[in-house]
């Protein structure tokens, strides 16, 4: 079972598709330049066609970036409840941040803590900063993985 600290979770909020941004800025370059091309040359067709082309494939990258940014979104409200959750428990048990891990990076409802050698189970309430923690006796600690941000 995965525990994931603070840290990681934080790292995980605001990561871009910066492959799918880098190929749209060479497609709209390319396309520039075959529009270019197409005005200089009024009776060819070639330039015109590919200026359509790189065109079409402009826009099918444009609505790829528009759907991945939409789900990075999505993605990071959940880490943003996961962050604060950690912050919240961390200030209500009076330990550091970097001694809370959370097995899930989505959900607090239900998501188990390990805070110092010690593991929880929440359960939340009827406020987003409001929970209950029921402590645990975990029989096998030797499946635990605690995994920190890549520095």
């Amino acid at each position: 079972m995965k525990f994931y600290s603070y840290e990681y979770v934080l790292s995980q909020i605001g990561q871009q598709n910066s492959v799918m941004i880098g190929f749209g800025i060479f497609l709209l370059a390319i396309t520039g330049f075959f529009a270019f091309k197409a005005y200089r040359d009024h009776r060819g067709t070639k330039f015109r066609e590919l200026v359509m082309i790189s065109s079409l494939a402009l826009l099918a990258v444009i609505l790829g970036i528009i759907s991945t940014y939409q789900s990075n979104q999505a993605s990071n409200n959940q880490f943003q409840t996961s962050l604060h959750f950690i912050e919240v428990v961390s200030e209500d048990l009076g330990v550091d941040k970097s001694e809370v891990y959370v097995n899930t990076s989505a959900a607090t409802d239900g998501a188990l803590l390990k805070v110092g050698d010690k593991y929880y189970r929440a359960l939340s309430g009827s406020e987003p900063d409001k929970y209950l923690l029921e402590k645990l006796d975990l029989y096998q600690t030797s499946d635990i993985e605690l995994v920190e941000a890549n520095k």
